[in-house]
């Protein structure tokens, strides 16, 4: 796909499988002292086409190939050549973001803004990036911005919503997410994120959107898990099971049976749940959670001995884990407890 007909989407940072970083170990260049801030929106007349340059040519070609070091190299030159190439200043950013260098990719943004501030793709990644970042007051500025320009435009919506949302706004952040939704109904990530929210703030409603991003994901894995996960937030427990299931024929492995097996204790599934934390553990023995949870399992049925050792065996993985106090906690009375039983 050419990045410049790159839809930005905010990622949900909740996904369960997310995708790899992006990136080499070739340190990428600085792009060259702080660009303009965005223009405001403004009635004057729009920002003439760029002339394509062959430096913009060569980073589109890397970029669609993962050469992110090399295109922003490209972007950065066909921007020197004309610091009117806002589609160059966008992709720059684009590559920018790729390779890890958020305050480059948030100059690149706002220059290409600065020449044309109705560029919505750049709108957009700007909103994301702040999104991202936290820097709620901001997305939410920019997000705005863009849609005085572009009021249809559902990922503006969308970035909108969940920087009002993290800012504890949850009515303004439910009117922009039905809006996004309205907008473009057939889009997964825009059910899961309200779904999402809809669990944060413990608010009914969030199955019926879960659903609808169900029949979308169709065979993309890590959205099905995330469904799955969120399915298991808002207490579905047996719908949980169901996506999971389907889950496990694309993809085995340690985090989705574990995910499985919590939405079967869900639904007081003893058997099954340890079914599932076991064979986590066999399918993956290097997934720290597998080995917490079947801890826990195995203190229930009173084999202490036995989940002292795979607490112990949680903190080996991972001893700076969310868990590894309570592992450790645990690991000692589960001992206590093996000891008293001799």
């Amino acid at each position: 796909m050419k990045i410049a007909q790159a839809r930005l989407v905010w990622s949900l940072a909740l996904l369960v499988l997310a995708s790899g970083a992006c990136g080499g170990s070739e340190a990428p260049a600085q792009t060259g002292g702080a660009a303009p801030p965005v223009a405001p929106p403004s009635a004057d007349a729009p920002a003439a086409a760029p002339t394509p340059s062959a430096e913009s040519a060569a980073g589109v070609r890397a970029f669609d190939a993962g050469n992110y070091a090399e295109a922003r190299k490209s972007f950065e030159a066909a921007a020197k050549k004309n610091p009117g190439d806002y589609d160059s200043l966008q992709n720059l950013g684009l590559a920018c973001e790729k390779l890890g260098d958020t305050p480059a990719a948030e100059s690149a943004y706002k220059a290409a803004l600065a020449v044309k501030p109705d560029l919505e793709t750049a709108t957009t990644a700007l909103s994301a990036l702040y999104v991202d970042a936290g820097r709620n007051d901001e997305a939410a500025a920019v997000a705005r911005a863009g849609l005085a320009r572009h009021p249809a435009s559902a990922v503006l919506h969308e970035n909108l919503a969940v920087s009002l949302a993290a800012k504890g706004d949850g009515d303004g952040a439910t009117k922009e997410f039905l809006q996004a939704i309205q907008l473009t109904p057939a889009d997964p990530m825009f059910h899961l994120t309200f779904a999402h929210w809809l669990n944060v703030w413990k608010v009914h409603g969030a199955a019926v959107h879960l659903d609808a991003a169900r029949d979308l994901a169709k065979e993309d894995y890590g959205l099905i898990v995330s469904i799955g996960f969120e399915y298991r937030m808002a207490g579905e427990y047996d719908s949980c099971v169901k996506i999971l299931d389907h889950a496990i024929t694309i993809k085995d492995g340690g985090e989705v049976r574990t995910h499985r097996a919590l939405c079967r204790l869900g639904l007081k599934d003893e058997k099954g749940t340890l079914a599932d934390l076991q064979g986590a553990v066999e399918k993956e023995p290097t997934y720290a959670p597998a080995h917490y949870y079947l801890a826990g399992r195995l203190a229930t049925s009173k084999r202490y001995r036995d989940a002292a050792a795979e607490y112990a065996k949680y903190l080996e993985l991972a001893p700076s884990g969310s868990l590894a106090k309570a592992a450790a906690e645990r690991m000692k009375a589960a001992q206590d407890a093996a000891g008293k039983k001799k």
